[in-house]
Formats: C-alpha cells, sequence, structure tokens
C-alpha cells in the first residue's frame, strides 16, 4: 500500500459516492501523523470537497465534512477488501487500517526510496548539483550554495522529467570526511574552515535544517546547534553523537544497513514490539508528502525535520524489548523494516547532499 495507491482508492471512491468526476477532486495526501490511535493513515479529503459535494448531483445544505467523510467510509467499505478497518473521525478525515499484507507490502516498496518517495524510478538524464563549499568565503556564502543544492536536487526529483540515477543500494560508504578527517587540504576560508571543524556533512545538515533565509549569527536550532556553525564555535555539529543530528540519522542508515547485512548473514531474526513498529511505518508512509511539500514551498528544512522524525522512530525501535509481550503471532518486522527506513534515509539524504555510510 503506497501513498498514491491510497489515495486513489480514496478520491474515486468519493467520487462514485456523490456523482462527481474524480478528476475534478484535489489530490489530497493520506498521511500516518495524522491517523486516529490504532489506523495506519487517514486522508482529509472530506473536509477539502465539502464546497464541491455541496453544489453537486448529490447536494445537500445541511451536509457537513463529518457526513462527508462517513458516505466515503460506507462506500470504501462496500467497495474495497485491501483495507482492514475503517473510520470516519470528528475531524471528517477517513481513518484507514492496511491488512498484514498491505504492511508487509508498504515496507517492501519503501525499500527501494527512490520510487517510494516519487513514485518511479530514477533513470533519466543530467547531474545532481553539489556545490563545492569549501569555495565559498563566508559561512554565510556556504549556507546558501548547501541549501541552493538541495533546493535543486529536491526540485530534480519531483519534476516532470525523470530524474538521473539516485544513490546505489548496493554502495559501500565510509566515515571519513574529505575535509575532517584527511590532511592536506587547504583552509583558506571562513567556509573551509568551518568544513574542517564539523565536516561537510554536518554543515550541510546544519545550513538545511534551519528557516530563515538570513539568520542572525547567533541564531540555533537547538541547544547547541548554531545556524552558522564556525571553527570558533562549531557546538554540537562537531560532536558524534546523538546530540548532532546529522551524526544521529546518518547512525540510523549505518545501523538499519548493518541490521539487513546481519540477518542476511544468519543472525536472528526479531519483531519489535507492535507500537514501535507501527510508528515507523506511519512515517514512512508520510515521506512522499514530507518531500512534495519541501519541493512546493522550497524549504529543505521540511525534509530535514522528516529524516530526524524517522530516525527517531527507528531508534525506538531497534531499542523496545523484541520480546515484549505486545509481540502479534505472525508479522515479521526485519530485515523488511531495517531495509525500508535504509531505503528513506538513504535517499533523503543523498538529495540534501549528505552521505549516508553503510557500517556502524
Amino acid at each position: 500500500m503506497t501513498p498514491w495507491t491510497l489515495e486513489d482508492k480514496i478520491r474515486k471512491a468519493a467520487a462514485r459516492a456523490f456523482e462527481l468526476d474524480p478528476r475534478d477532486l484535489p489530490f489530497t495526501w493520506p498521511r500516518g501523523d495524522q491517523a486516529p490511535k490504532g489506523y495506519d493513515a487517514a486522508s482529509p479529503l472530506a473536509p477539502r470537497i465539502l464546497t464541491q459535494v455541496s453544489a453537486g448531483p448529490r447536494a445537500r445544505k445541511s451536509r457537513t465534512a463529518v457526513d462527508v467523510c462517513e458516505r466515503i467510509v460506507d462506500r470504501l467499505r462496500a467497495e474495497d477488501t485491501d483495507l482492514a478497518a475503517l473510520l470516519g473521525d470528528g475531524r471528517g478525515f477517513v481513518g484507514v487500517t492496511f491488512t498484514e499484507t498491505a504492511r508487509t507490502a508498504l515496507l517492501e516498496a519503501a525499500a527501494n526510496g527512490p520510487r517510494w518517495l516519487t513514485g518511479r524510478d530514477w533513470t533519466g538524464e543530467g547531474r545532481w548539483p553539489r556545490t563545492p563549499l569549501h569555495k565559498s568565503g563566508p559561512i554565510a556564502q556556504a549556507r546558501r550554495h548547501a541549501r541552493a543544492d538541495a533546493r535543486a536536487r529536491i526540485f530534480q526529483a519531483v519534476a516532470t522529467e525523470p530524474p538521473p540515477p539516485g544513490p546505489q543500494e548496493d554502495e559501500e560508504v565510509g566515515w571519513r570526511d574529505p575535509y575532517r578527517d584527511e590532511e592536506g587540504v587547504e583552509l583558506l576560508t571562513p567556509a573551509a574552515r568551518t568544513l574542517a571543524a564539523v565536516g561537510e556533512d554536518s554543515a550541510r545538515i546544519a545550513f538545511c535544517r534551519s528557516i530563515p533565509e538570513y539568520p542572525r549569527e547567533r541564531d540555533s536550532t537547538g541547544r547547541e546547534l548554531p545556524v552558522l556553525p564556525s571553527a570558533e564555535y562549531p557546538g554540537a555539529w562537531a560532536r558524534l553523537t546523538e546530540a548532532n543530528p546529522a551524526f544521529r540519522l546518518r547512525y540510523a542508515h549505518a545501523h538499519a544497513t548493518s541490521r539487513v547485512r546481519w540477518v542476511a548473514e544468519g543472525a536472528p531474526v526479531v519483531d519489535g514490539c507492535v507500537a514501535h513498529t507501527a510508528e515507523v511505518r506511519r512515517c514512512l508512509f508520510d515521506g512522499p508528502s514530507a518531500l512534495d511539500a519541501a519541493a512546493h514551498r522550497e524549504e529543505p528544512h521540511i525534509l530535514v525535520r522528516y529524516l530526524e522524525t524517522l530516525a527517531s522512530a527507528y531508534d525506538e525501535w531497534r531499542t523496545c524489548s523484541h520480546g515484549a509481550p505486545e509481540r502479534v503471532e505472525g508479522t515479521v518486522s526485519e530485515p523488511e523494516l531495517p531495509a525500508a527506513v535504509a531505503g528513506v534515509l538513504r535517499t533523503g539524504l543523498f538529495l540534501l547532499g549528505v552521505s549516508a555510510p553503510t557500517r556502524l
């Protein structure tokens, strides 16, 4: 079950319920983070089409978003057997629970990060833009280049033309940084000295994580997370700890890819507890809408914060009690779940111009 297939099901059910052309109804992303408790996703389509429904062939003056939602739910219950449960809630949102088969298919599909996030394979022509930040002068200039790179790469991923090939699943990527870990690198500018202090990957995440285009010198996005890290004040961006969001993202990818490899090499397969597994699935489900929002609003911080949410959910999953009583017989959450997390993190980091290490 992908966001696109669920959106299509709900929009077409609404069109049939109210005798409308589905092409006239707006595309509305269903989201996992809007789902009622115990459900996998929810669609806010009903409130968005209330005006169209009120003017259509089945018009009724007293109709509310909840009424519209209930009609859509009734139509889905009568026609769709791929959904395990449906609910119309007080907001007028259609809540959906997937079958176990659909949940497994979701994880398997998300492992192909480029296709999962954009709905297509990346087989086009061209190159991905990536400005050499060390050639920038002031730190603010390096920040503008990093954000421009991220915007261009995100837009290229969702544009009409197929994007060029992206990150390769079987490619080995290490932790070394050319500016932080290698000798002989010239540090002639403030930007280059910043890269030597925090590393290019941390710098790109730091530059893309904040919202303002023209931040003040001491602005931050968290404790010891300066918007403009420098050699003199790198903050937590220089640390290889969880205090550094860039390290957390890259570590989560390294752990997920390692977990897939360990299982393939014979490590025991265990299930995470149901609650944490469901939360990771919901985060994965929201990836395409997060990338779409980042592209259309031209705000790379949306993608950064989404990836952080996914990494946090994965951290909770990998550290929860694998033998918890919540386990459901017959549901396997690995290696499918780590592979899905790795696929989405790898692709998201690639779009930000950041490397994704493959080993711990």
